[in-house]
């Protein structure tokens, strides 16, 4: 039987540590009986659902944009939308599944990446996400300068 990663775990468990007074109540790893019934990450716990939250500090359309960034994640679906990093090019797309995922971003993992616990964008201790967030990201440059 397969078990909750522990990537996805730490996900969950940062977030709650972050915004501690955030809702859960659409948050999960593995998959429940509608979703053994098809292809899933979550049957194998490669992935997680973080409840959207706002007013408490989880707001899935800016988090969305950033967690796609973490080289741990396939692809995220939120409110109606999907991207997926191994079709970049095609950038945030509709999608039409079975959930619009309006109430929780879903965000898959590589397999390879279950025991990866290395911190999260909402992590504590990491930045505040939400001044990372698209129209607000700050670009650094590091040159390289050699001498001979």
């Amino acid at each position: 039987m397969a078990t909750a990663a522990q990537a996805c775990r730490q996900a969950l468990r940062d977030a709650t540590a972050r915004w501690g007074s955030r809702s859960r109540a659409s948050d999960g790893i593995m998959g429940d009986a509608r979703h053994q019934k098809r292809k899933s990450d979550h049957n194998l716990g490669n992935a997680f659902d973080l409840t959207h939250d706002p007013a408490h500090g989880v707001d899935c359309e800016q988090l969305s944009r950033l967690v796609i960034d973490d080289p741990r994640v396939t692809y995220v679906i939120w409110n109606k939308q999907i991207y997926n990093r191994a079709r970049a090019s095609e950038g945030w797309r509709a999608y039409n599944g079975p959930n619009p995922h309006t109430h929780h971003m879903h965000v898959s993992i590589n397999a390879t990446s279950r025991n990866d616990t290395s911190p999260w964008v909402w992590s504590p201790g990491q930045p505040d996400p939400y001044s990372l967030a698209p129209g607000h990201r700050k670009i650094c440059f590091v040159a390289d300068w050699f001498m001979e």
